[in-house]
């Protein structure tokens, strides 16, 4: 009888220890701060050109007091989607906390490098009152809307509309050449001018191709005032 009692007061010393132990935790939990980045999952192996996909990455968890240098170091996990897509530039074993020097690739390409023999870069000034750039990447396809005419036109005849110009396919706004969710992520502190835009155009025999001639003469007619922009749908595989 007596070992029976002595159990069951052992067993109910037991269940206070671990509630007690529970709510220390919790309320260490509470009272600390935590930080969570971006973690590689145990057992999967990513090599150099892979893409980090969201099913191989993790959220870690740290106490603020214990992040030290991970803290300027560390992909935070709020910036989980813009990691997922990106290459891997070194091997992952797994188990190991993604680095910002991680996602470093390689040096991008001179804006005159990205250009056929017969094209050219022309700058376009950009309305920046009615274009939110920040909507617009590189890659994307535009066309411009310029008040005026577009050529020469008699005195006498009557105003002319906005005219549309385009399609044209965008390499750079400002000095923004890739994705705005990209540069934040990289935290890049450069300014970019979002008052023009840098898009691609033929240039033939000394001559631009007859959209961009248009472009050119109306946007001097206009006197060089910013455009509006008009973004197209993004066709498949673009």
């Amino acid at each position: 009888m007596k070992g029976a009692m002595g159990l069951a007061i052992a067993a109910g010393l037991g269940i206070v220890g671990a509630v007690c132990n529970w709510l220390y935790l919790q309320r260490l939990s509470q009272e600390q701060k935590m930080i969570s980045f971006i973690a590689v999952k145990e057992g999967v192996q990513l090599n150099v050109g892979d893409t980090f996909e969201e099913s191989d990455l993790e959220e870690v968890p740290l106490p603020e007091k214990r992040v030290g240098a991970l803290i300027s170091r560390a992909v935070p996990w709020t910036a989980l989607d813009a990691v997922v897509g990106e290459h891997v530039n070194r091997p992952f074993s797994g188990g190991e906390i993604v680095l910002e020097s991680d996602r470093t690739g390689p040096a991008m390409k001179d804006l005159s490098e990205t250009l056929a023999e017969d094209e050219v870069a022309l700058w376009v000034p950009i309305d920046s009152r009615s274009v939110v750039a920040e909507q617009i990447n590189p890659n994307d396809t535009v066309s411009f809307q310029v008040n005026g005419p577009g050529g020469p036109t008699p005195i006498e005849a009557p105003p002319a509309g906005p005219q549309i110009i385009g399609p044209f396919t965008v390499l750079a706004l400002g000095t923004r050449r890739e994705a705005p969710n990209i540069n934040q992520a990289a935290r890049t502190s450069s300014v970019t001018n979002t008052n023009t835009m840098t898009v691609r155009v033929k240039f033939v025999n000394g001559q631009l191709e007859p959209k961009a001639a248009q472009l050119e003469e109306a946007i001097r007619l206009s006197g060089n005032q910013g455009v509006g922009v008009l973004l197209h749908a993004r066709r498949e595989g673009s």
